[in-house]
């Protein structure tokens, strides 16, 4: 690896950093968990893109046994950041939806931060936002673990 793609993933693991950091901040403000958040993001983006999340789905997206993925369900359920509906789609299905409450208090906190990076892409070309958004989601799919392969170790 040449100094420059050194950088760019030492840049990304810089990223990464200071995302878990955020997040961190966040969980302890609202007495989440890790496993929580990542569970709402999942839950969330899922939406986003027109899908319906199953508790067996978040279970496979978390890499979670089932029984870790119903404590975890009725853990967000009880705080009132999420229910269980039926699919309307399928009735007998059991879908995953998030409470308002819980996006607005997403909102408030990483809109801030949303912002800043928003400046950063202001600065940039149209074609320096794509090739940054090409790379991103190339950047994702790489480290996003392989079905049926171990968990990445961590470094």
């Amino acid at each position: 690896m040449d100094a420059a793609h050194r950088e760019v993933v030492l840049l990304l693991r810089s990223v990464a950093v200071e995302s878990n950091r955020t997040a961190a901040v966040f969980g302890e403000t609202h007495d989440l968990h890790r496993t929580d958040l990542d569970a709402l993001a999942v839950v969330v983006g899922a939406s986003l893109a027109g899908r319906e999340m199953t508790p067996g789905l978040l279970a496979t997206e978390l890499r979670l046994s089932s029984p870790a993925t119903t404590a975890l369900v009725d853990r967000l359920e009880r705080s009132g950041h999420l229910v269980r509906q039926r699919s309307t789609t399928d009735r007998r299905r059991v879908v995953l939806q998030v409470q308002d409450t819980a996006r607005e208090l997403a909102r408030e906190f990483f809109t801030p931060m949303a912002e800043d990076v928003g400046a950063v892409l202001a600065d940039m070309t149209e074609d320096e936002v794509r090739v940054v958004a090409r790379f991103l989601q190339r950047a994702v799919e790489a480290l996003r673990p392989r079905p049926g392969s171990p968990e990445r170790p961590a470094g």
